[in-house]
């Protein structure tokens, strides 16, 4: 069988390319694979992101080759690594349209998601972020090619507020955010989200991606005296707030966004996580839902067969859910539209419906993400594992 994934970093693609280079594949003559392309953080501080993403979009494509392709046509996708940096995410784009690709996914963080959203309305091909925030969908008018997996971080702090709000009335709050798109974003949404609520956020520090101490964020933060904190980054730096957080013997609950939830953080954290609250999509509490939920069969589904194929990378993550919805919400979308032309593909992006990994999507031309707050359940780590409270 010819391989129906090419990763390469983006070097190695710009020499692919001299050999590769011909005519577009996407007038889809038949029996043609049809080439896709991908951007995500396969190494860098989002690697913990891309790693899971790239091994599950391959996951993605040979299930659904080997169940036959789409409209009698093979996926073959192209992987590049941008190193979580935005410039090379951009570069990995415009290489990927040299290749003639007939759609981008990508990338795994806000601020490369971002730097790709002007290629890719400038190129009018369809592009499926794995990227939180809503601004990079947001506004719809503005970004009509762009997409994403994600529940926008704007629903995760709905969700989070209104678990507080009924648990603790934990309503002054305390935020240590990311300083990238990412996390200024969320912390956004969460003030913004939680004004019609009563939530007040009484501080607010930034962290560095890649920080090795939050002493002085977290000293801070106990001068104000909030009622929670709430932690909007990703690995490495939420382990470093946590040991932080336990070494200052903070007396708050600690709550995290979906950026941290990731088996893998709990791994590195250790002890010292039992008891965090984290927000999370499904997959994280696969065999704690209720036999009657839909969600169960398509995440119990992608859990073993990612365990299966990809050992290496365990344990299982959000972030490699967000990979496998990508293909398939493509694949949906290319079995409405029965062509690979852009317009007409982008169009059925916006009927696409969908029941994944990461929820059930209705995507619609008002909606690029067509997730719910529903799609978000809040866990409470109990012995290094998740246990789910909401």
């Amino acid at each position: 069988m010819r391989p129906t994934v090419v990763r390469l970093g983006v070097t190695a693609l710009a020499t692919a390319l001299v050999v590769c280079a011909g005519p577009s594949p996407s007038a889809g003559a038949a029996g043609e694979p049809y080439l896709i392309g991908a951007v995500v953080c396969e190494s860098g501080p989002g690697s913990s992101l891309g790693r899971p993403e790239a091994d599950s979009m391959q996951l993605a494509v040979d299930e659904i080759n080997k169940a036959g392709g789409v409209n009698g046509h093979p996926l073959q996708i192209t992987i590049l690594d941008d190193e979580s940096n935005p410039t090379t995410a951009v570069n990995a784009f415009r290489k990927l349209l040299d290749q003639h690709v007939i759609a981008i996914l990508g990338s795994s963080i806000t601020q490369s998601s971002l730097a790709m959203v002007p290629e890719a309305m400038k190129a009018e091909i369809p592009m499926i972020s794995f990227a939180s925030s809503a601004q990079v969908i947001s506004p719809v008018q503005d970004h009509k090619w762009i997409f994403k997996i994600p529940i926008t971080d704007y629903h995760v702090a709905q969700t989070m507020q209104d678990f507080m709000k009924k648990t603790g009335h934990l309503t002054n709050v305390a935020v240590i955010y990311r300083n990238d798109d990412y996390g200024k974003s969320g912390l956004g949404h969460f003030a913004d989200s939680g004004k019609q609520a009563g939530f007040e956020v009484v501080d607010s520090e930034a962290i560095a991606a890649n920080a090795t101490d939050a002493t002085t964020q977290l000293t801070k933060i106990k001068a104000a005296s909030p009622q929670a904190v709430v932690v909007w980054s990703t690995l490495p730096s939420v382990s470093v707030v946590m040991k932080g957080y336990r070494e200052l013997s903070l007396p708050y609950p600690i709550f995290f966004s979906d950026g941290a939830a990731n088996g893998a953080f709990l791994q590195q954290a250790g002890p010292a996580i039992n008891g965090a609250y984290i927000a999370s999509t499904k997959i994280n509490v696969a065999d704690q839902l209720a036999a009657s939920d839909p969600a169960r069969k398509v995440v119990t589904h992608y859990i073993d067969a990612f365990s299966k194929g990809y050992p290496k990378d365990l344990p299982v993550s959000i972030f490699g859910g967000f990979g496998y919805d990508g293909v398939y919400v493509l694949k949906t979308a290319l079995e409405l539209a029965k062509t690979t032309d852009h317009n007409w593909l982008r169009s059925a992006l916006e009927h696409v419906t969908y029941n994944g990994v990461s929820g059930a999507f209705h995507i619609s031309s008002g909606d690029h993400n067509g997730l719910s707050s529903f799609s978000t359940v809040i866990t409470q780590v109990d012995n290094q594992k998740f246990k789910l409270v909401k």
